[in-house]
């Protein structure tokens, strides 16, 4: 009788747990704390050593990557040039590293400057409330009706391409998800009781927002913001292989898919390595930001 109740209470138990969480919470194994923390670590390692090969891109180079040299030009792979060369003879190994700087850079400035704006209207759009959230929320919703890359793709084609034009146009619709995430976050916090003894208090909206909220809010933040690294830099590259973002001669991964398609059968190593090179990145900060979540967001406790 003590095992028939003990297999019942497992099995009332497992659906319960599919009630709360669906079939993934029958499918996925449960990760213990120490298994999130070695996973992020292994991820963290190997964004490191990505950001690493990207800060010393211009001393690993082995050639100026704007160097120019018609008689090897298509040139594959060999003991001199190891991703071989492109169609003016540039050595595409010390492009895809002096890339990589200029690509981190670009995604790092887009992903700090949308996460603060969007951050900062999310929080004063929930805190406050009313009709300045309704306003904000409904501009954020036409914002969020459109594809990244495609409304950026159509904010570029009526101001111009270039490198500055399609960061202002990513900035336009990127900080929306910040903004919709703190507004959820700050509406339900300021109905807190420590929030509201803060009001009493006489604490300040400003001291409000900056020492109680945001602190709060900060973790999902960061979460996203590390999941966005891989997004951001897809859509700078998808853009940049258009021909609307960088343009010549910057070595930029995106721009390099966009120079070598028109070589893609004669010298197919062009686009394939700064694709591996884009690819690798984007894949190793969106499992980094997924183990990331795993350890803050509460949801996953």
């Amino acid at each position: 009788m003590g095992q028939a109740s003990e297999e019942k209470g497992a099995v009332i138990h497992r659906y319960k747990e599919w009630k709360r969480h669906g079939r993934k919470a029958l499918l996925k194994p449960a990760m213990t704390k120490k298994g999130k923390w070695l996973r992020f670590i292994i991820f963290a390692i190997l964004a490191l050593a990505v950001l690493f090969i990207a800060f010393l891109g211009p001393v690993l180079a082995p050639y100026d990557p704007l160097a120019t040299d018609y008689g090897a030009s298509l040139s594959p792979p060999s003991p001199e040039h190891w991703f071989g060369t492109d169609n003016v003879g540039r050595d595409v190994l010390s492009r895809i590293l002096y890339g990589a700087g200029n690509s981190f850079s670009l995604t790092f400035i887009m992903v700090a400057a949308v996460s603060v704006i969007g951050t900062l209207i999310g929080m004063v759009s929930g805190y406050f409330g009313g009709i300045l959230d309704t306003i904000i929320m409904r501009f954020t919703d036409i914002l969020l009706a459109f594809p990244d890359t495609v409304f950026a793709i159509a904010v570029v084609g009526m101001i111009g391409p270039g490198l500055l034009n399609t960061i202002l146009a990513l900035s336009l619709v990127w900080w929306t998800k910040y903004a919709r995430l703190t507004r959820g976050l700050a509406s339900v916090m300021r109905s807190k009781d420590f929030i509201i003894q803060a009001k009493f208090g006489g604490v300040k909206t400003p001291g409000i927002l900056f020492r109680y909220i945001l602190p709060n809010v900060l973790p999902q933040v960061v979460v996203t913001m590390t999941l966005d690294i891989g997004g951001m830099m897809l859509s700078l590259a998808g853009l940049s292989f258009l021909g609307l973002a960088s343009q010549p001669p910057t070595p930029e991964w995106g721009y390099m898919l966009y120079e070598g398609k028109s070589y893609l059968q004669t010298a197919p190593w062009i686009m394939l390595f700064a694709g591996l090179a884009i690819f690798i990145t984007v894949l190793v900060f969106n499992l980094l930001g997924d183990s990331l979540r795993d350890i803050l967001d509460p949801k996953e406790e």
